[in-house]
């Protein structure tokens, strides 16, 4: 008990510690879930990922409708070899990415305001709901937030280090340091390239510390010219060798990416729609050309109507600023699949709520925060205004100001979407974070008898939460979280009346949830429940209530199997089982986590009533005359459990075909007792008795080696049955 009293003590004088440990272990939780189903953005990243590490590089782009910025595929793709090729687990580096993030946030809101809005900040982006479910997603959202704040976290020091000496000179390393942080990023997302001349200017017109003219002097001008080429070279040199590969592979020059002029014909109102777009852009082999050719369509619709500019900006900023559902805002497993009510809550809270505060409470930081300017005179003489306003203008906050207003230009020309903010978290946490904090500073330092602070900054601060609020309030999804609310409520009573016997109430709240909001998880739950009281048909009837919401949520149609499969239609069982467009492989897995009915002493492999009972195999497939399924390796197969035996003599029909013809080791284990046995090419029964404790499962271990399929896929060794008897 000391020692754990010694540990929180310590820990409490650590507090970003904390916030660092919070922030890994939500990632973690989130991430811990089953493998999320990939949307948007990521089906993409995955594809070409895949193709690096197999060595067949940027194919993937040679039929798409754009190329992408190159940067988070390499990453995703070292991460699938640091994984071996496991998704789930290459989203790891991302996770770490995340919390570094946190870490980084935390260092430049420290730099611009002190330790405890610092705290706060990396706080608040710890639990950010968005930024820790992104951290999971394969999307280059969590590398771009890393590197740009990396980016500004390094020009934030050059310019206190310039401000802590008498001379115009700054830490190099620092803007090198920058360059290299903002080129990585604009290989992750090109957004950031057109604000580096902005950041150029801001270098150039730094002041040293003690100069008193209002303008830098020709030797200040001229240093800060040489430290901005540090900066701009440092940034060229990361994203030269990808401008110069896309040159020599295309033939024509390429900066980073494509995706501009995509967005300048697919949002600019064309006559033609978005399958059309895809066909014809996904034609045209050559990027370069793609572009060009997206450019000219483009053009020629803003040329014939320049109006379209103009409506867009109302549209993108809505886009930009509401609340939208969308598939990546939670990590399921199907997009099909009910949002718990604690998960559901928690997002409301953790990513609308506290995005409101942010927002407003940054707007609010970045309207009253103004840096404190040195008096480069004698104390008695206090500096001419101009002197004030330009020594103002070269602190940190006018590149978070400009970058803000950067990137809502860029968004309300082209294309908006909610997640395009989080490329403006980097500067709205620090200044939502200095509000938070400050309340005392800005009641004092700026007292109401100001003109500015009585009436000009509540007047530009309402100014802009107006617009904000007109927008984020009207445009919010009220119904859908109204829904999602008392469907949650209901599923939560009518859970816990089950687990305390309450089957009636039990069955009475699942009812209302469907009739709340009917989804193919709340007829599921009926499902369930009226299965484990044996009333057949009305699970039949619920089961095929939620086949009918969605068809393709395989959780539906596989319950629907397993039932059928206990009553004996096999035939009934096997076109369930089969589902609709279904993946075989992920009906596999999840049948094997879910289905808890009890196997039978047979198990026919691949027969198409097999799910629930194999683990670690492949979809069925004909092979050597039979139906049966290759093992990755590791597979596992449950047969009846005898609870009265000590013994179990279990059967196996197995077969190893290898393209080397080699004979392959292959151990069978069972409770703590393995066999080695050596499989050759064609089919053979192999009979083992294994000793295992009175009422243990009967869960059969298949291992093996495996060699490199032509499709990729890692074969162990084909199992045809295994019995128990």
């Amino acid at each position: 008990m000391k020692r754990l009293v010694g540990i929180v003590s310590w820990l409490r004088r650590r507090p970003l510690l904390v916030i660092l440990l919070f922030a890994l272990g939500l990632r973690l939780l989130l991430w811990s879930q089953p493998l999320h189903q990939p949307a948007n953005d990521e089906v993409e990243y995955i594809a070409v990922a895949q193709d690096l590490l197999a060595g067949r590089g940027w194919v993937f782009y040679e039929s798409y409708h754009w190329l992408r910025a190159p940067l988070y595929p390499l990453f995703l793709a070292g991460s699938l070899w640091l994984t071996g090729g496991d998704l789930h687990r290459a989203a790891l580096p991302n996770l770490l990415l995340s919390v570094a993030t946190v870490y980084v946030s935390y260092r430049l809101t420290f730099a611009l305001f002190g330790r405890r809005a610092g705290l706060v900040a990396a706080s608040i982006l710890a639990i950010l709901w968005t930024h820790a479910t992104f951290a999971s997603l394969y999307m280059a959202e969590t590398l771009f937030v890393f590197l740009l704040t990396g980016g500004f976290l390094c020009l934030t020091l050059a310019h206190q280090q310039r401000m802590a000496s008498d001379t115009s000179r700054s830490n190099w390393r620092w803007l090198a340091t920058a360059g290299v942080l903002l080129g990585c990023a604009i290989l992750t997302r090109s957004v950031a390239w057109l604000f580096l001349p902005v950041i150029v200017l801001w270098l150039v017109f730094q002041l040293p510390n003690r100069q008193s003219t209002a303008l830098p002097d020709r030797q200040t001008l001229l240093r800060n010219a040489v430290l901005s080429v540090v900066f701009v070279v440092s940034a060229v040199l990361i994203i030269a060798p990808w401008t110069t590969r896309n040159y020599l592979a295309y033939g024509d020059f390429i900066l980073v990416e494509t995706g501009l002029s995509y967005n300048l014909w697919a949002f600019s109102e064309p006559r033609e729609d978005s399958a059309t777009i895809f066909r014809t852009l996904e034609s045209i082999a050559n990027p370069a050309e793609r572009s060009d050719f997206a450019t000219a369509k483009g053009m020629e619709r803003l040329q014939e109507d320049p109006a379209i500019m103009v409506r867009k900006l109302w549209p993108n900023w809505v886009y930009l600023w509401r609340v939208k559902p969308i598939q990546d805002r939670f990590l399921q497993e199907f997009y099909y699949a009910d949002i718990e009510l604690p998960l559901f809550v928690a997002a409301l809270i953790f990513d609308d709520l506290l995005y409101l505060l942010i927002t407003l409470a940054a707007f609010a930081g970045l309207v009253l925060y103004r840096p404190r300017v040195q008096n480069p005179f004698a104390h008695s003489r206090p500096p001419p205004r101009v002197h004030r306003v330009v020594a103002q203008l070269q602190h940190p906050k006018w590149l978070c100001v400009g970058w803000m207003l950067y990137v809502i230009a860029i968004i309300l020309l082209t294309h908006g979407e909610a997640r395009y903010r989080h490329i403006l978290f980097p500067v709205l946490i620090p200044f939502a974070a200095w509000t938070l904090t400050s309340h005392r500073e800005i009641l004092v330092r700026y007292a109401p008898a100001r003109i500015y602070t009585a009436w000009i900054a509540p007047l530009l601060i309402l100014a802009i939460w107006t617009p904000y609020l007109w927008t984020t309030f009207p445009s919010y999804p009220w119904e859908w979280a109204r829904q999602n609310l008392v469907r949650g409520w209901h599923i939560q009573v009518g859970d816990l009346a089950q687990s305390t016997g309450n089957y009636p109430a039990a069955m009475n709240a699942y009812q209302r949830a469907v009739e709340a909001e009917p989804t193919p998880d709340g007829w599921l739950r009926i499902g369930d429940l009226a299965r484990s009281l044996g009333e057949t048909q009305r699970a039949v009837d619920a089961y095929e209530e939620a086949i009918a919401l969605e068809p393709l949520y395989i959780a539906s149609t596989t319950r629907l199997g397993d039932l059928l499969r206990a009553n004996g239609d096999e035939d009934g069982a096997r076109e369930a089982f089969a589902g609709f467009y279904a993946d075989a492989q992920q009906i596999t897995n999840w049948a094997w986590r879910e289905l808890d009915t009890p196997p039978p002493a047979f198990v026919d492999v691949g027969d198409g009533l097999d799910f629930g009972y194999v683990h670690g195999v492949y979809p069925a497939e004909k092979l050597q005359g039979t139906m049966a399924r290759w093992t990755n390796g590791d597979a596992l197969i449950r047969v009846e459990n005898d609870l009265d035996s000590t013994f179990a003599r279990v059967q196996l029909r197995l077969a190893a075909p290898r393209p080397d013809e080699q004979p392959v080791p292959t151990d069978i284990c069972l409770a703590n007792t393995c066999y080695t046995i050596t499989l050759t090419a064609t089919w053979r029964i192999y009979a083992l008795l294994f000793e295992i404790p009175a009422g243990a499962a009967t869960t059969i271990a298949i291992e093996s080696a495996t060699f490199d399929a032509a499709d990729g896929r890692q074969l162990g060794i084909l199992v045809d049955w295994v019995t128990r008897g």
